[in-house]
């Protein structure tokens, strides 16, 4: 049971609060016989006083039987505390109470001796002849001279009763402090508890492949906070299990046309070997054709592997953005002099160096230069450009062709992802260059962001930290 984390906070809650009302009760019970015994006390003295001062009358007119009648007639004489009262010789003149002496014998007490003294006492002890008692003793004076003395007691099972009966109280009170602390541990370790106890459950169920699990977060406390952090984490792998199975369709789709042509291919090589050498070179050339788009489409499902795994090495080095410009459009010039499409490279006459992987920012290049030619139509063109904006250095490659749908520009960097599919299926592309140009450039602590206009063309523009 104890290994449960609800038992275990209500555990430790009550090992801290027990022993604090245990020991609140054992201090207060204490200071409540304290306190009781010294009102006890106090109240005793006071009453001894009010018959002294009652008995001073009497004492002096030489008339006891004024101080016993006094003492009779008493409010509470029956039931109150036992009183007598000694003349300057310390006999017994007027009595009341089980405990008190025989009037007319002589109080031997040491309370009685040194209210004779002028002294008053109040104290818990043992009086001679009598049960342990907590009592008063006070002189009777009478124009300074003292005539008598005043002993008031009460016997000490009464005080413990008293006692015994505030012990009562602060035990019932303890246990129930007791009781309502455990209640309230159990309901603080249950809202602890439970919470995560459900994120537990929906852990195991998320390793098990369920990702449509979620937790209830009801809470702002840090406990809300990581049941929304565990829902987030569910989301993203809900999405990357998505995304995981998208891959593996589109690269199934992406392998299945090229290795079907192939197959007919081969077929039809087999029909002409020997037959017709024309022929066969024409299988021959779709079959190295076939081969290169395979060979491309793995190059490039390799290095989408390197950039999203953080496998693929950089070299970063200081390097001018004009190098990285003309190096890439160069190859070009031949294919768009056969295309009919003007390219254009717009450099200012400065700019500052970059911090760049050379090879991965021109492949980079090289990917949007392809693409553009591949949708700008025949007298259309193609600018390459750069220029300095806020820390950053843009590299611009934009097209005249139709340009991107609204609607397809949100998934325009998603692997395999193919505005015209169509048409990209026909000119060879897989829909994977976007998205390694857009961890290639993020990787190198750049952005890659795309600007059109339907009907227009489209833009893309890198940027890349600028040095110095």
């Amino acid at each position: 049971m104890f290994q449960r984390i609800r038992w275990k906070l209500l555990a430790t809650y009550l090992i801290v609060v027990f022993p604090t009302l245990i020991f609140l009760g054992v201090h207060l019970t204490r200071q409540f016989e304290t306190a009781y015994a010294d009102q006890l006390k106090a109240d005793l003295l006071e009453l001894a006083r009010v018959i002294a001062a009652n008995a001073a009358d009497g004492l002096s007119s030489g008339n006891p039987e004024t101080v016993r009648r006094h003492m009779q007639d008493a409010r509470g004489a029956a039931e109150g505390p036992a009183v007598f009262v000694t003349d300057a010789r310390g006999i017994v003149i007027a009595a009341r109470g089980m405990s008190a002496p025989a009037v007319g014998g002589e109080a031997d007490d040491p309370s009685i001796r040194a209210a004779l003294e002028g002294r008053e006492l109040a104290a818990v002890g043992r009086v001679p002849g009598r049960e342990e008692a907590v009592y008063a003793a006070v002189p009777v004076r009478f124009h300074g001279r003292v005539l008598g003395a005043v002993h008031v007691e009460r016997p000490l099972t009464y005080l413990h009763a008293q006692i015994q009966h505030l012990r009562w109280v602060v035990a019932w009170a303890t246990i129930v402090a007791l009781l309502m602390a455990s209640g309230l541990a159990l309901l603080l370790a249950r809202s602890i508890a439970g919470p995560v106890q459900e994120m537990q459950v929906v852990a195991s169920h998320l390793a098990a492949g369920r990702l449509g699990e979620r937790v209830p977060a009801r809470t702002r406390d840090e406990l809300g906070d990581l049941a929304r952090s565990l829902n987030y984490m569910a989301s993203e792998l809900e999405r990357i299990d998505s995304l995981r199975r998208q891959f593996v369709a589109d690269a199934s789709h992406e392998l299945r046309t090229p290795v079907a042509n192939l197959a007919v291919a081969v077929e039809a090589l087999k029909a002409v070997v020997g037959k017709d050498d024309g022929k066969a070179e024409a299988v021959a050339a779709d079959l190295e054709r076939e081969v290169e788009r395979l060979r491309r489409l793995v190059e490039d499902l390799l290095d989408l592997s390197l950039v999203e795994s953080g496998e693929v090495r950089l070299n970063l080095t200081q390097t001018a953005p004009a190098d990285l410009v003309l190096r890439a459009v160069q190859p070009f010039r031949p294919r768009t002099d056969e295309a009919g499409v003007t390219l254009t490279v717009d450099l200012p006459s400065r700019l500052p160096s970059v911090k760049a992987d050379a090879d991965r920012t021109i492949q980079v290049l090289t990917n949007l230069l392809d693409n553009a030619l591949k949708h700008t139509p025949r007298g259309g063109q193609v600018v390459v450009s750069a220029a300095e904006r806020r820390g950053h250095v843009l590299l611009s490659v934009a097209d005249t062709g139709p340009g991107i749908p609204e609607a397809e520009l949100p998934h325009i960097f998603d692997r395999f992802y193919k505005v015209d599919k169509a048409r990209s299926s026909a000119r060879g592309g897989a829909g994977l260059g976007l998205a390694i140009a857009k961890r290639l450039v993020e990787a190198q602590g750049g952005i890659i962001m795309v600007e059109n206009q339907e009907g227009r063309g489209a833009r893309f523009v890198i940027a890349l930290p600028r040095v110095g």
